[in-house]
């Protein structure tokens, strides 16, 4: 890149560095994000265990997340903290087992400091060992706020 050259796409280029802009593609979802940032948003939430003494919330952070599904990976990796909850999500994350404590589905919102790429998708779906995972990525002024669902194949 010629620091000089003005044309769009070089500008583009040269803010994704200042401002520490990646982008990142989850099938059909292409995010631009800031990984300090989104980060950053995490260190004052509430630990899930420490938000609600509740054994769906203490077996949400002790199993589920323990996990390997792709969308966990991606979560992480632009800088999500799994194990909080929204302060602006008074519910937190909801968790259902059955009567013989498995799990069953679970729901909970998540933020990255970004926006989705305009040609990008905001619908992901995918069946990943034996759980059925639905996830909306909503553009939210510099925020995408992503709510996702999982639960067993056979149940949703």
């Amino acid at each position: 890149v010629y620091w000089g050259d003005t044309t769009l796409g070089n500008i583009i280029f040269i803010l994704k560095i200042i401002f520490m802009i990646q982008s990142i593609r989850l099938n059909e979802i292409i995010v631009e994000y800031d990984k300090e940032k989104t980060s950053d948003a995490y260190i004052n939430e509430i630990n899930i265990k420490e938000d609600c003494p509740c054994g769906d919330c203490h077996f949400f952070v002790d199993v589920i997340l323990k996990i390997d599904l792709e969308i966990f990976r991606f979560l992480k990796s632009v800088g999500t903290d799994l194990e909080k909850n929204l302060k602006n999500e008074p519910t937190g994350v909801w968790c259902i087992r059955d009567d013989d404590n498995d799990f069953v589905f679970f729901q909970q919102v998540y933020l990255i400091k970004g926006i989705l790429s305009s040609n990008s998708s905001n619908h992901y779906e995918k069946e990943e060992l034996g759980l059925k995972i639905d996830a909306e990525f909503i553009n939210k002024d510099d925020n995408i706020i992503v709510d996702l669902k999982v639960g067993k194949v056979n149940l949703v």
